[in-house]
């Protein structure tokens, strides 16, 4: 098995070049680290199914027959792959950090430029191979993260014609600025952190809504930095910044998730202008008045989010609690699962068995027993009526690759990676 792998604590770029790389060596495995960073394990908690990744833990080193390295060329940084330092064993470096590694491959692919996942989509252009607007989506934050969306002084016209190719190919930029920070100077900083210390939350409908009032410098620009930066880092749906001025005005900057919340309709009933992701106001009041009205509004807004039950799919398959481990087993082998859900005669759900438990077992005549003797009985699961925002973060901590959906412990469907991923994006 030919694979290719990444550093650990991989960053976008390292994910972006790792997946590309399966497009320039068709039929390759990318194996992800076991450290990932925070935003790359919520892309990939939706979007896994997109690519072709398996966890390192997975891998047995013996079955590789050639290897493929991005975004760094020493062992070190891998996650326990040093055994596959072996005669014989091709192995090829794709990176655009300089400094010499330890890895001595048979072809390097080392050339300065501002991430690494640009020499790799410069081969697949040459190749002429196809790739979806998703991929184009994940290659982007690949680019973007590495070269401060194409502002770090180590940025190529390499990278900003790479980056110009993706959104010909239908790279999402608003998935793009939802994974990725901004940087901040020492008085936005300044402000954030007061802005951090006196949020108002605002709970419906399964949205994060918050609201600060803050002093701010006049002469600070980039205010909207800011309230971007705030959103973000207080994982919230929208945001207000109310900042109140010399002459008694009040100013108002949001900033949104278009998808699930239109804080342009907001700013637009105090009169300003806006988008449903980003608006602004200058409002004649003090701003203790501002903010009872922003309140008000934000609480009367219909979000119209998307329900799980909406979107989900009632056919789920599900082994009963009378299926031995052997028979599960041989399940996942057929259809390549690495977990299966357990459901009585009345589709009540009685927990999951997973091939991690299975590798568990020593003595092969347990393998005759009944799931249920090894069987896990704590399911993230969730409700129909819930929302899809809360659903996603849930799906992060399910092992079945989906969300069952239950209502009163019976099960009625399942929320699935491809459902949320169509109605994530535009096609």
């Amino acid at each position: 098995m030919d694979i290719v792998t990444t550093h650990m604590n991989a960053d976008f770029d390292a994910l972006a070049s790792m997946v590309a790389a399966t497009f320039v060596y068709p039929g390759s495995v990318g194996i992800l680290p076991a450290q990932v960073q925070a935003p790359v394990r919520e892309f990939l908690a939706v979007h896994w199914d997109l690519f072709r990744l398996r966890p390192r833990k997975s891998l047995d080193l013996s079955s590789v027959t050639g290897l493929v390295v991005t975004d760094t060329s020493s062992w070190e940084r891998l996650d326990h792959m040093a055994q596959l330092a072996r005669p014989g064993l091709p192995v090829t470096i794709w990176d655009h950090h300089m400094a010499a590694g330890t890895i001595k491959a048979d072809k390097i692919h080392l050339e300065e430029v501002g991430a690494s996942v640009t020499l790799l989509l410069e081969r697949i252009k040459e190749l002429d191979r196809a790739f979806a607007p998703m991929h184009a989506t994940l290659f982007l934050l690949g680019i973007y993260d590495d070269t401060g969306s194409l502002s770090y002084p180590s940025t190529t016209a390499r990278d900003v014609h790479m980056a110009g190719f993706l959104l010909e190919n239908g790279a999402d930029l608003n998935v793009v600025a939802a994974y990725l920070d901004s940087a901040l100077d020492s008085r936005h900083v300044d402000l954030f952190g007061r802005m951090l210390s006196s949020t108002e939350l605002v709970e419906t409908n399964g949205l994060r809504l918050g609201v600060c009032v803050q002093d701010a410098d006049k002469n600070l620009n980039m205010l909207p930095s800011v309230v971007t930066k705030f959103k973000e880092l207080k994982g919230l749906d929208a945001a207000f910044g109310l900042f109140p001025t010399a002459s008694g005005k009040t100013t108002v900057i949001a900033r949104g998730n278009p998808k699930v919340f239109d804080v342009g309709a907001v700013v637009r009933a105090l009169g300003g202008g806006g988008h449903p992701g980003a608006g602004s106001a200058a409002v004649q009041a003090p701003v203790d008045e501002v903010r009872e009205r922003v309140l008000a509004l934000v609480r009367a807004a219909d979000t119209g989010d998307t329900t799980v039950g909406e979107i989900m799919a009632q056919a789920v398959e599900t082994i009963s609690p009378d299926t031995s481990l052997r028979q599960a087993g041989e399940l996942m082998d057929r259809t390549g699962k690495t977990s299966l859900l357990v459901a009585d005669s009345s589709n009540r759900i009685l927990g999951t068995i997973s091939s991690e438990t299975l590798a568990k077992i020593k003595n092969e005549a347990q393998r005759d027993k009944a799931v249920t003797s090894m069987i896990r009985q704590v399911v993230v699961s969730v409700h129909p009526d819930q929302t899809l925002r809360e659903a996603l973060t849930l799906m992060a901590r399910s092992d079945l690759g989906y969300l069952p959906v239950a209502e009163n412990g019976i099960l009625v469907g399942q929320l699935t990676r491809g459902a949320v991923i169509l109605n994530m994006y535009d096609f």
